[in-house]
C-alpha cells in the first residue's frame, strides 16, 4: 500500500541500472550508499530520498592474521584471489599479468561459469606448477588467506564494494586492486591501486606490493570496516523507520 510502509534500501548492486531503478522507481525513504562514490551518484537520482553511507563490514574476529594455514604446494610468492568466476571479476586480467612475472603462483578460489575457460587460461600460460582454481567453503577460507603472500581481484569499475578485499586485509594481506573510486575508499594504505587492463603495469603492481614490507598496514586499513560499527548505523536508520 503506498505511504503505508516505510522503506530502506541497500545500494548493493553497485552504481548502474539495478540501483537506479531502486532509487528513481522504488522511491525509498532511505537508500544507503556504500562508499561516498556511490554516495555521490545516488544523489543524482534521488529527488525525496534520504541518501546516507554505510559501508559494507567485515567479521575481525574471524578473518585475521592469527590460525591455522594451508600448504598450496605450489612455488611462492602466493597470489590468491577470491571471487566469483564470472565476467565482471576478470580474472583473466590477472593470469595474463602473471605470465609477465615468471615467478610466483596464482591461487584462485571461486565457482562459476568461466571456470572451464580460465583453467584452460591458466594451464596454457602458467603451467599446472604455478596456477590452480580451488572451491571452498566460506568458513575454510581464512586460513586460504592467512597463507597467502597477496591478495588480487581485478573486479569491474561498477561493483558496488568488494568485500573480498576487506578479508584479505584483515588477515594483513597486502592488496593489488582497481584504480576507481571505490576501491580507492576501500583499500585506502592497504595496497596499491593499478589500471588492471594494462597487464604490464598490473604484473609491476604485484611486484610492487611483494617487494615491500607492509607491517601490519592492511589489518589497520581493514579496522576502519567492521560489521559491529555497521550494525550500530542501521539500527539508527531502523528506528528513523518506525
Amino acid at each position: 500500500v503506498p505511504g503505508k510502509y516505510k522503506t530502506l534500501i541497500s545500494g548493493q548492486s553497485g552504481v548502474g541500472r539495478d540501483d537506479i531503478w531502486n532509487i528513481a522507481i522504488t522511491v525509498p525513504n532511505i537508500y544507503v550508499a556504500l562508499t561516498d562514490y556511490e554516495m555521490r551518484w545516488a544523489r543524482k537520482w534521488a529527488w525525496k530520498t534520504k541518501i546516507v553511507k554505510i559501508p559494507n563490514g567485515v567479521n575481525l574476529e574471524k578473518f585475521n592474521p592469527k590460525g591455522g594455514r594451508v600448504n598450496f604446494n605450489l612455488p611462492g610468492p602466493i597470489i590468491l584471489s577470491v571471487g566469483a568466476l564470472d565476467w565482471y571479476k576478470h580474472h583473466e586480467r590477472t593470469i595474463k599479468a602473471m605470465a609477465k612475472i615468471k615467478t610466483g603462483s596464482l591461487v584462485i578460489i571461486g565457482a562459476g561459469p568461466k571456470k572451464k575457460e580460465l583453467e584452460e587460461m591458466g594451464n596454457s600460460l602458467l603451467g599446472k606448477d604455478r596456477f590452480k582454481i580451488l572451491s571452498i567453503t566460506f568458513e575454510k577460507i581464512p586460513k586460504y588467506y592467512r597463507s597467502a603472500d597477496l591478495f588480487v581481484l581485478p573486479s569491474w569499475d561498477r561493483e558496488a564494494f568488494g568485500i573480498v578485499y576487506l578479508e584479505a586485509m584483515a588477515s594483513n594481506l597486502p592488496v593489488v586492486a582497481p584504480d576507481d573510486l571505490a576501491r580507492r575508499e576501500i583499500v585506502g594504505d592497504g595496497g596499491i591501486l593499478v589500471d588492471t587492463p594494462d597487464a604490464e603495469k598490473y604484473a609491476a603492481a604485484i611486484g610492487e606490493v611483494l617487494s615491500k614490507k607492509w607491517g601490519d598496514t592492511p589489518r589497520k586499513q581493514a579496522e576502519n570496516f567492521s560489521w559491529d560499527n555497521a550494525a550500530v548505523l542501521y539500527e539508527k536508520l531502523f528506528k528513523e523507520l518506525v
